[in-house]
């Protein structure tokens, strides 16, 4: 199976390469206007990280883990990080570079396994944008004050709405995902970090600072396992590897310095709202943590953050959604997801499902790695991915809970790591790198995993049934898909030989 959304390290001119010469210069100076270099891949890594996540998951993790929000962050990071090393040494040792789908497929060989991983990518990637649409709606109903019309509630009108406002945009090629919006995004976690400095600063003077160590217990891993998606975004950098001046050692220094960083803004942040706001409050309305918190300290600071909320979650959608329509039409053209969802409804018949369309340029353009921007280097816009995953986007956003939606999301990103950090492990001999950061993350995803399983049924049965029945119907679809498929391929085969 080619690189599936990846870029090949040494390849750094492909098709994102347009996005790469156009702005190395003004970026950071990219090695010989080559592509981006290190100081380009952290900011995309800090944005990618905090953006829309932090607005939308953090009263979740303060409903687990309460007054010790911010070590449980500290604790996601430190397993975070170990998987993103991971990622790193399997992204040297391979020649597929690109992320979990082509690592796991080159290494072990296994379709299967790989396939199990692409489709839980892909779930997992439409539950993190339904929960920005849930937290965009949430922010916007409360910064309106308007939470009902015709009698119906208003967040979800307003979560629909955005979904389907860059679902057109990008059907259209308007829906711009390149530099300005990434950089606009690293703006966003640059305001909220603002946040955090002056919350920390109110709250030193007025006394009401609180670490919360005297309630030491579990809460902090559970909180770490329920605001794990919030850690995500540094994956993207794999699959826009294509893009940098050389890719490795820019992807290492990159996101080994981006997730420190935005962990900073995490445990910073999560100590200000828990010190400024009762706990009770938070875990009553999750949604609105940080605009509560902010709102202590003055009314034009919860408006800029406010702001700032709708902002970065309506980005994190539309540079999301694009990236993930492209990621599935790969994954079409490798048999993981069906053709049908790559089939353009404009697009020339020849090229709908095929590899003609999808994979015939995926080892030069269709594979640059920078998926947000590959319809701009002249690949084709996937319309029907993006209509589909629009669509179950905003079934999410509308039918599940924000807790439904983050904590699945969680489960899925928690499994991928863990896989991946085990692969590492696997293939030590292979490379020359320490086996101890992949066990911490074998190990601390598989402890994450369990711990958010047992608090969704020991506190929130509601949300483990509905997390349960997402992932039996995503698996039933998935197997129902494969066996169809096998049975396909053997009929021809008896028709062939007959």
């Amino acid at each position: 199976m080619s690189e599936t959304g990846a870029g090949r390290a040494n390849d750094p001119n492909a098709s994102d390469g347009a996005d790469g010469a156009n702005g190395a210069d003004e970026a950071d100076g990219a090695d010989d206007g080559g592509g981006f270099g290190v100081a380009t891949a952290v900011a995309l890594g800090v944005g990618g990280i905090v953006g829309g996540g932090i607005y939308a998951a953090i009263g979740i993790v303060v409903m687990a883990s309460g007054l010790l929000t911010w070590f449980s962050y500290a604790l996601a990071t430190l397993v975070v990080f170990c998987c993103a090393y991971s990622y790193v040494q399997m992204n040297a040792i391979t020649d597929s570079q690109g992320g979990s789908v082509a690592f796991i497929e080159e290494v072990t060989g296994r379709t299967t396994v790989a396939a199990v991983i692409g489709w839980t990518l892909a779930v997992g990637y439409v539950g993190t944008m339904a929960m920005y649409a849930y937290a965009f709606g949430a922010y916007g109903q409360m910064l309106v004050g308007v939470e009902y019309v015709w009698g119906l509630p208003f967040r979800p009108f307003l979560s629909v709405g955005i979904v389907a406002v860059f679902v057109a945009l990008n059907i259209a090629g308007a829906g711009a995902s390149g530099a300005a919006e990434r950089y606009l995004v690293f703006v966003q976690a640059g305001i909220i970090a603002a946040f955090g400095v002056v919350g920390l600063w109110f709250g030193l003077r007025t006394g009401q600072l609180q670490s919360g160590l005297s309630e030491f217990g579990i809460s902090p891993v559970v909180g770490a396992s329920v605001g794990f998606v919030s850690f995500e975004g540094w994956q993207l950098l794999f699959y826009d590897q294509g893009q940098f001046a050389d890719p490795q050692e820019t992807l290492e220094r990159g996101v080994f310095v981006s997730i420190p960083v935005a962990a900073a803004i995490y445990v910073l942040v999560g100590f200000v709202v828990t010190s400024l706001l009762p706990v009770a409050v938070v875990t009553a309305q999750p949604e609105a943590a940080l605009l509560y918190g902010s709102l202590e300290i003055s009314a034009w600071l919860a408006l800029a953050v406010g702001v700032s909320g709708l902002v970065a979650t309506a980005s994190a959608i539309n540079s999301t959604l694009l990236s993930e329509a492209m990621f599935a039409k790969r994954l079409v053209s490798e048999g993981i997801l069906p053709e049908r969802m790559a089939a353009d409804v404009d697009a020339d018949p020849g090229g709908a499902g095929d590899d003609g369309a999808n994979g015939a340029e995926s080892d030069d353009a269709g594979d640059d790695g920078d998926e947000g921007d590959s319809a701009d280097a002249g690949e084709e816009t996937p319309t029907r991915a993006i209509l589909v995953i629009g669509g179950l986007t905003a079934a999410f956003a509308v039918l599940g809970s924000l807790e439904a939606v983050v904590e699945f999301a969680s489960l899925a990103f928690i499994a991928v790591f863990g896989t991946v950090s085990g692969l590492a492990v696997l293939e030590r001999s292979e490379g020359d790198y320490s086996v101890v950061p992949p066990l911490v993350g074998v190990v601390g995803s598989a402890a994450f995993f369990v711990m958010l399983l047992w608090f969704l049924y020991s506190r929130l049965p509601h949300v483990f049934y509905l997390v349960f029945a997402i992932a039996a119907v995503v698996f039933a679809v998935e197997g129902l898909y494969f066996e169809r498929e096998s049975i396909a391929e053997g009929i021809q085969r008896v028709e062939r030989n007959a």
